[in-house]
């Protein structure tokens, strides 16, 4: 039995090319969680003098202690939006997530997913904040800490 199991980030040290190491990963939600950066490189918003991370994401994750390798489970989606890191050398740590769904917009989605113009596709940065694009929507968050500063519908 084999699946994928969610979406794995990781740091290796290739200083020894033949001997790649993995230095540290993070393994985001379950079975189903994808993400644009898995089929196209400029989902990704990287800047290593800004020690900073960031992608689109949809996260599924199983529900009521259900496991992998149960025959019948499949994990529900329970987030869109984006990822923020914090990442160097010493290891990788979620700074925030964002997105353009409200609470009540997820519990109205059900087990099923279906994209919506409000799924994250871009992360840039401009200055000291960081602009999430969807097809709908522009919102601009705080570089630091996050926070939604404004949004503007497209």
């Amino acid at each position: 039995y084999t699946a994928v199991l969610g979406m794995k980030v990781a740091m290796f040290d290739v200083s020894d090319v033949a001997n790649p190491k993995e230095m540290f990963k993070e393994v985001i939600g379950d079975r189903g969680t994808e993400s644009p950066l898995l089929y196209d490189h400029h989902a990704l918003l990287f800047d290593k003098s800004r020690n900073l991370l960031s992608f689109p994401v949809t996260v599924t994750q199983f529900q009521n202690g259900q496991k992998p390798t149960d025959e019948n489970a499949w994990p529900v989606p329970v987030f869109q939006g984006a990822y923020v890191y914090d990442f160097s050398l010493a290891g990788i740590s979620l700074r925030g997530k964002i997105s353009h769904y409200s609470a009540d917009e997820y519990l109205k989605s059900g087990d099923t997913w279906y994209p919506s113009g409000k799924d994250i596709e871009r992360i840039v940065r401009i200055g000291e904040s960081l602009y999430t694009i969807s097809p709908n929507q522009v919102q601009s968050h705080g570089e630091k800490d996050v926070k939604l500063q404004g949004s503007a519908g497209i």
